[in-house]
């Protein structure tokens, strides 16, 4: 357990640290290499570009946290707690992530090349690249490697680094892992609903057969053979649109992949869209008018929603985690026979959606177990 003293001198680095982060006068960065920050409580707090090199964070709290571009490389990260942390460009080469919670982290372009379990000598630090003997052998695989059940569902893994990383009995579901590195990467015993593995080269991999039945991979040739007739809709509604619904017709996009089209959302005037269950990963719809449109049930992961007109659409039962809605108008409008319809997230999953003014947790249909105890 971390003395008083310690944890008074932590806090006063992180403090600085903050003030160096923000640009403001008195700042210092925070480099704390091979520390013993076992059970350290850094919640919600600003640590972008901190340098932890070789630490032992096991059992952290480090949930909301800034810690882009932080070095964690070679850290024991053991049970830490990483809920929804923000790790894009973060170095975790050979950490060790047994047991760790990464729900609903940002880790774009994180590098987890090497990540594995490793020993820990008595002392607390980092020390021998091994499998860690001690675990109890019912979570032995194959071999002797420890199954070490990183949750990492629902996280943001975009281009990210995991070559030759061991991640056996891992829980990817939701996450979305576009086009991620993976050569040599062993993901045996992992779990992969509604993974997105888009743009993702899996013949170096090692994962068991069947796998990913259940995941999200390119496009399939139905999707793409449909590009021009999605195109030719999206014209006719805003002509429906500009001329007051005297000319074209309202788009009809049900349960469709528009991503093949992914270019052709930005801008438009789509006004009544019926597009309930899409598939629309990444798809930028930035500036669109989009007032009572129905997109119920739609896979809108990472999705561009900057600057457009919401009010009046329906997101129920939506997967949005990490959209972004900045700038977007939300609120009701008002239909012929005078009633009211707001914009719904009813059921729908927001991990790590951005909002104008963002909370730190998503919301409560989409929460699960991100209740931080901070």
């Amino acid at each position: 357990m971390l003395s008083r003293a310690h944890i008074e001198a932590i806090s006063t680095g992180v403090t600085l640290h903050e003030r160096f982060a923000s640009g403001r006068p008195g700042g210092r960065r925070l480099i704390l290499r091979f520390a013993r920050l076992s059970g350290v409580v850094l919640q919600k707090r600003t640590l972008s570009g901190v340098d932890l090199t070789g630490s032992n964070l096991s059992s952290a709290k480090m949930a909301v946290s800034d810690l882009s571009m932080a070095t964690l490389y070679c850290c024991d990260l053991r049970d830490a707690d990483m809920r929804g942390a923000n790790l894009t460009n973060a170095d975790l080469r050979g950490s060790s992530l047994q047991g760790v919670r990464l729900y609903g982290a940002r880790m774009d372009g994180v590098d987890l090349r090497d990540a594995r379990l490793a020993k820990v000598d008595a002392d607390g630090l980092f020390r021998v690249w091994s499998v860690d003997a001690n675990r109890p052998r019912p979570q032995a695989g194959p071999g002797g490697d420890v199954y070490q059940g990183v949750d990492l569902r629902h996280a943001s893994l975009r281009r990210a680094r995991l070559c030759n990383a061991r991640l056996k009995g891992a829980d990817f579901s939701g996450a979305n892992m576009a086009g991620a590195e993976l050569s040599h990467a062993n993901l045996q015993g992992c779990t992969f609903t509604d993974t997105i593995l888009t743009g993702v080269d899996l013949t170096q991999v090692r994962f068991d057969p069947g796998a990913l039945a259940q995941c999200v991979l390119d496009p399939d040739a139905a999707a793409l053979e449909g590009a021009a007739e999605v195109r030719f809709a999206l014209d006719e509604a805003e002509a429906w649109v500009d001329s007051g619904g005297r000319r074209g017709a309202v788009a009809d996009l049900t349960d469709r992949d528009i991503r093949p089209v992914a270019d052709a959302f930005a801008g438009r005037r789509l006004a009544g869209l019926k597009a309930n269950g899409i598939r629309a990963i990444d798809v930028d719809f930035s500036g669109s008018l989009l007032t009572g449109a129905t997109l119920r049930r739609a896979d809108l992961r990472g999705a561009k929603f900057c600057g457009c007109d919401l009010r009046g659409v329906s997101f129920v039962d939506c997967r949005l985690a990490f959209a972004d809605f900045t700038g977007a108008t939300l609120g009701a409008i008002v239909k012929e026979d005078g009633t009211e319809v707001s914009t719904d997230f009813t059921g729908a999953n927001l991990t790590g959606a951005t909002f104008d003014a963002p909370t730190e947790e998503p919301a409560e249909a989409a929460r699960e177990d991100l209740a931080l105890a901070c």
